[in-house]
């Protein structure tokens, strides 16, 4: 990741395409837009290396190159899985609409995410998940988050911080 020394510049110096990932989010919110935007920023403030399309295939092609799935998913490919997302572009916080993968990097955020398809099956309609109980799913969630910090001891109130160890 390059915490304080960015690893992007660095990497395509070397002859390497960067990915992006939502797995491990300390410095930015978890989700892709805010990865693209967060590493667009901060390597155009260093260099000025960086356009939107980089950005975009890094997220996608160049991440499913890494993954060894380059054959099945990460572009829009007849015989590949189709994974597609599709963005509004309607909505006010977008438009308007000039160029649609700077829109993206620049200004792309969960809320615009309005159909998903995994695999060629819609699991996104219209900006909801379609087949899930999402009231007994939030249930899961929250009874499994207070079992985690009953476990440990931790209040759910906000007072909790973390002890340093003993030397």
């Amino acid at each position: 990741m390059g915490f304080g020394w960015p690893m992007t510049g660095r990497m395509l110096a070397a002859g390497l395409r960067p990915t992006l990932s939502i797995d491990d989010v300390p410095s930015v919110g978890g989700d892709m837009f805010a990865t693209m935007r967060t590493t667009f920023v901060v390597q155009r403030g260093l260099d000025g290396g960086l356009n939107s399309w980089d950005l975009l295939e890094f997220a996608t092609v160049d991440g499913a190159h890494a993954l060894g799935l380059a054959a099945r998913t990460g572009s829009l490919t007849p015989g590949k899985d189709a994974d597609v997302i599709l963005l509004r572009a309607d909505d006010i916080t977008v438009l308007p609409v000039t160029d649609p993968v700077g829109t993206i990097v620049a200004a792309g955020h969960p809320g615009l995410v309005d159909t998903v398809l995994v695999a060629g099956r819609v699991v996104k309609r219209d900006g909801v998940l379609v087949d899930v109980d999402l009231p007994a799913l939030k249930a899961r969630l929250v009874a499994s988050r207070d079992h985690v910090a009953a476990a440990a001891g931790i209040p759910l109130d906000g007072t909790w911080r973390p002890q340093p160890k003993a030397a």
